[in-house]
């Protein structure tokens, strides 16, 4: 791969809004073409034929159908509280004020 071209890195450095020094554009001339370089390895990668880890297990569709069960009846609730206020369970105060 050949190297970015300095036009190429000021246009890069315009995008970005930076303003670089000739120091900075040759530096950065170099690391954007081996990141390019880089890109253009792992795009040659021959993985077809691969298996390709997706997840780290095999477990598929592991739902479950949703049941329904029948909810406890109030006069059942209020058998097992010990003070109840109409409707509500009564509690004792958990914090100080």
């Amino acid at each position: 791969m050949q190297g970015l071209t300095r036009d190429e890195v000021e246009h890069v450095a315009d995008l970005a809004n930076l303003v670089l020094t000739e120091e900075e554009k040759q530096k950065f001339s170099r690391q954007l073409s081996d990141i390019l370089a880089d890109i253009e390895k792992i795009g040659a990668a021959d993985i077809e034929e691969s298996k390709i880890l997706i997840a780290p297990t095999e477990n598929h569709d592991l739902y479950h159908d949703d049941e329904t069960v029948e909810s406890l009846k109030n006069e059942e609730i209020e058998k097992n509280a010990n003070k109840t206020s109409g409707d509500y369970i009564s509690v004792s105060k958990a914090l100080d004020d």
